[in-house]
C-alpha cells in the first residue's frame, strides 16, 4: 500500500461512487477494478463504502472488480460495504447471495441503504 503524506492523520474509510449507470461487460469490468484498487491504494484506506446510486443494471462480470477489492480489503483488515442500490440491483446481488445486510453471514459484501447508513455500519462496529 502507498504511503501518504499525513504526518498526523489516518484515512479511516473512502467513499466511492460509480459513474456508470450499468455494469456490464469486460471493459468496463476491468477499468473499474483498476479504478477501485488504484482509489484504495492512493487513499490509504483499510475501508471502502462504495455508492451504487446511479447503477440501473448489473451482469455477472461486474462481481469481478468488487471480489478483487473485497479480497484486497480482507487483506488488511477492512471492510467493504455496497450502498444506495435500487431495489431491482439489489436482489441481483441477493440472489446470488454475495450481500449480506446484518454483516453477520458469510456473504462476501455487506449491504446499507445509503452512504451515511454505511459509515455509520462501519464506526459503529470497530468501535
Amino acid at each position: 500500500m502507498a504511503e501518504t503524506a499525513y504526518k498526523h492523520l489516518q484515512c479511516q474509510a473512502i467513499v466511492l461512487a460509480i459513474t456508470e449507470t450499468q455494469l456490464q461487460g469486460d471493459p468496463i469490468s476491468e477499468q473499474l477494478r483498476a479504478d477501485l484498487l488504484t482509489a484504495l491504494e492512493r487513499s490509504g484506506a483499510r475501508n471502502v463504502v462504495l455508492d451504487f446510486q446511479k447503477i440501473n443494471f448489473v451482469s455477472s462480470v461486474a462481481f469481478r472488480p468488487l471480489l478483487s477489492l473485497h479480497r484486497r480489503l480482507k487483506e488488511q483488515g477492512g471492510r467493504l460495504i455496497l450502498c444506495g442500490m435500487s431495489e431491482r440491483v439489489a436482489e441481483v446481488f441477493q440472489v446470488t447471495r454475495l450481500v449480506s445486510t446484518t454483516g453477520t453471514s458469510a456473504a462476501p459484501f455487506e449491504l446499507q441503504r445509503d452512504v451515511p447508513a454505511a459509515i455509520a455500519s462501519l464506526f459503529q462496529k470497530s468501535a
